[in-house]
């Protein structure tokens, strides 16, 4: 018995210390700022307005902050509501804009998580007249703490030049019960 319960709780570590921490090297290549949030906010949050294209968004706010910062003072606080049992566990936050991003190969992000909640989060870039979706596979489980995040666009160079919106997005399967908040700053590129 005592063996079993020294497996299940070692068991139980690694598998905390898997999601408790996430920081990807950097590929390499140049790097160029593309939002520090020190210039202000462009960014908006995918509420009741994105319903009608499909599930609710539990995202509620983007707002800027100086709790935490990776660099400079700002960051982006991402928050979204309550997730309880019929939620949709769902969240979007967005820039959009015209944008040339010729040339990127990657996309990296720095996140603070100050919640006791592990959260998955993915990043989606969509290009040209046509919207098309570029969505690299790299998706983070990121436990409490702070994690850089590296998403490969490499396979979508040829959109890159007509960007249209730049999402980082939410998908949850536990649920929550209470108004949570993620920070994202130190958006790069390197091409």
């Amino acid at each position: 018995m005592k063996k079993l319960f020294l497996g299940m709780t070692i068991l139980a570590l690694c598998a905390f210390s898997a999601f408790s921490q996430v920081n990807v090297e950097l590929p390499k290549g140049p790097v160029e700022l593309f939002d520090g949030f020190e210039k202000g906010n462009y960014w908006i949050w995918a509420g009741f307005d994105y319903d009608q294209y499909g599930p609710h968004k539990i995202s509620n706010g983007a707002n800027l902050s100086m709790d935490w910062a990776s660099e400079g003072r700002h960051s982006l606080e991402l928050t979204m509501e309550a997730m309880g049992p019929g939620s949709s566990k769902s969240a979007s936050w967005f820039y959009d804009g015209t944008n040339d991003l010729s040339g990127t190969k990657y996309l990296a992000v720095d996140i603070y998580n100050p919640e006791d909640y592990t959260y998955n989060i993915y990043a989606v870039l969509q290009a040209t007249n046509e919207w098309k979706w570029c969505q690299p596979p790299q998706s983070y489980q990121l436990g409490k703490g702070v994690h850089t995040v590296v998403y490969d666009f490499r396979e979508f160079t040829s959109f890159l030049s007509d960007v249209r919106r730049i999402s980082i997005n939410c998908d949850n399967w536990m649920e929550y019960n209470k108004e949570s908040h993620i920070y994202i700053d130190n958006i790069r590129l390197i091409k």
